[in-house]
């Protein structure tokens, strides 16, 4: 990583001035690494070499005799203190290169990928050109891009088997499976669905600045049409993952879709059950002023026999016609 030192005040007539004249002199060879805050280096090569970095590039461009190459990454970083958990966070890389010079815009959080691609780098002769870095860089990121991926289909495996349980109707507890379970599951699909989709953007990037590069090194065209191919595998299987989690949510919905029904089934048969007996307890509980039935001695067992008899005829027809399964 080339350092960058910040300019010297010196003192004039009591204030304290930055001497513009002493500006860090760029290398004009090899690879730079910038971080994307490094703001006083990023004017330096806007003054020295004539392009501006400090900006969002939406799609390649050449400038000044550099090709500027934008990439937008959801990259794995290990987390906690013991990197036992991974989290993804989309890192934007803007890519600088010319004949004699590459230049990398990253962000102020380290890319895992650009410092093994600079390990690697470093084991290249010292007659590598730019574009011969550039390809080391653009496969270390592809080989991130798939660790994502990889990592998003254990993800999916998981969710996958919540899914069956959902279907299933009970989890390994024993309890049944309820709509904020499916919700949460769906919750989590609608996340890694929003992930693959950055993943297959930034594969689309990949391939379109392997693209650039290829037409402009024709003693590399080989190496970048390996690596043109090994993006779009890449990209395929991300679409699979995309797929898959569109047949999760298919099920999920169909879950749900059955489940809403069956809690309506249910309140139906209660309905069903419930409503003859409600109609004689309203019939009877009104203030007649002359009612036979409550001077008969068996009346009260008359009642009760013929409001069990209302409520078990219709749970009796909803069973034989199997609502209830």
């Amino acid at each position: 990583m080339y350092e960058n030192t910040a300019p010297i005040p010196v003192q004039s007539g009591g204030t304290a001035v930055a001497d513009t004249s002493l500006r860090t002199e760029l290398p004009r060879t090899g690879w730079l690494r910038v971080r994307a805050a490094d703001r006083p280096l990023l004017a330096d090569i806007r003054a020295q070499l004539g392009i501006d970095l400090d900006r969002r590039v939406p799609h390649p461009v050449d400038e000044h005799g550099f090709a500027l190459l934008p990439l937008e990454l959801p990259l794995p970083f290990a987390s906690g203190p013991a990197a036992t958990s991974t989290v993804f966070t989309s890192a934007t890389i803007l890519i600088a290169v010319s004949d004699e010079l590459l230049i990398t815009v990253e962000p102020d959080r380290p890319v895992p990928a650009l410092a093994a691609a600079q390990a690697r780098v470093s084991g290249l002769s010292s007659a590598a050109t730019s574009r011969e870095v550039l390809l080391v860089i653009i496969e270390g990121l592809n080989d991130a891009m798939q660790d994502t991926v990889n990592q998003i289909s254990l993800v999916l495996n998981d969710l996958a088997d919540e899914a069956v349980d959902s279907s299933g109707g009970f989890k390994m507890e024993g309890r049944q499976v309820g709509v904020a379970d499916i919700a949460q599951t769906a919750v989590s699909l609608g996340g890694a669905e929003e992930l693959i989709a950055r993943a297959v953007q930034g594969q689309l990037m990949l391939e379109r600045a392997a693209r650039r590069m290829r037409r402009s090194s024709a003693h590399a065209e080989r190496e970048y049409s390996t690596l043109l191919s090994d993006v779009q595998g890449g990209r395929r299987h991300a679409r699979f993952q995309h797929a898959k989690v569109r047949n999760i949510q298919q099920s999920l919905m169909t879950t749900l879709d059955l489940k809403q029904n069956q809690i309506i089934k249910v309140f139906t048969v209660v309905t069903a059950v419930f409503t003859p007996p409600t109609l004689i307890a309203a019939y009877y509980g009104q203030n007649f002023a002359n009612m036979p039935e409550l001077a008969l001695p068996w009346g009260e067992w008359f009642v009760m026999a013929t409001t069990a008899i209302f409520a078990l005829v219709p749970l009796w027809y909803i069973k034989r016609k199997g609502w209830l399964r």
